[in-house]
């Protein structure tokens, strides 16, 4: 018996990781609310009636995309890093490092940007409230924690502006990069060549940002 109960639980992991992959496909390529449930067990190769057992709604299955895609990004961040090195960087390096995340996920990975901005849209317009939201923000938090402790640690050093709260600090720079990214991925910023290589506009305002943060500008 309990050789069955785990491969049945397998069985399911498995399942769930298809559906959880095939709506990031479809989802990051047409859009959220464009793609039907039905669509996403298709794609699956998962019985409609099996989707409802691991996702009662889009919003369930939306909210689990967007956590396992950060998840996946951000741990293989931070063990590339390593967590030693990361504990020591001082608030503008931890930064710079987070920018370059998400500046290698514009040149290979646009999709997981396109996924995250439609993300957006879709849980404004749902008014998915935030405590729904754990799934997606819980593999975020370790960045963050790391760089607010940075900041109180470099407080009075003249090495980083004093006039915002270190939270808030965070939530400016790493919002304004990742949005700029997402919109940039998904060809909706106004510029004479839509569809060019922008990564070098992200590595300027990487730049900008960092210099904002030290109150150079």
């Amino acid at each position: 018996m309990p050789r069955n109960e785990e491969r049945d639980r397998r069985e399911a992991e498995q399942r769930k990781s298809q559906l959880i992959e095939a709506g990031f496909e479809l989802f990051s390529r047409h859009g959220i609310e464009s793609v039907s449930l039905s669509a996403v067990a298709e794609r699956a190769s998962v019985p409609a009636s099996t989707m409802y057992k691991y996702f009662q709604n889009k919003v369930n299955l939306a909210v689990a995309i967007s956590g396992r895609v950060w998840s996946d990004v951000w741990q293989t961040a931070l063990g590339a890093s390593g967590a030693v090195a990361l504990a020591n960087m001082g608030p503008c390096q931890l930064f710079e490092t987070y920018a370059d995340v998400i500046i290698s996920l514009y040149r290979s990975r646009p999709q997981v940007l396109r996924y995250s901005g439609n993300y957006k849209t879709f849980i404004r317009r749902e008014n998915v409230p935030q405590d729904a939201l754990g799934e997606h923000l819980d593999p975020l938090k370790p960045m963050e924690q790391l760089f607010v402790a940075s900041c109180r640690a470099a407080a009075g050093t003249g090495a980083l502006r004093a006039d915002i709260d270190a939270g808030e600090l965070y939530s400016f720079v790493a919002l304004t990069m990742l949005t700029m990214a997402e919109r940039y991925a998904q060809g909706i910023v106004w510029t004479d060549a839509p569809a060019a290589d922008h990564a070098a506009d992200l590595v300027r305002l990487k730049g900008m940002l960092s210099a904002w943060m030290k109150g150079e500008c």
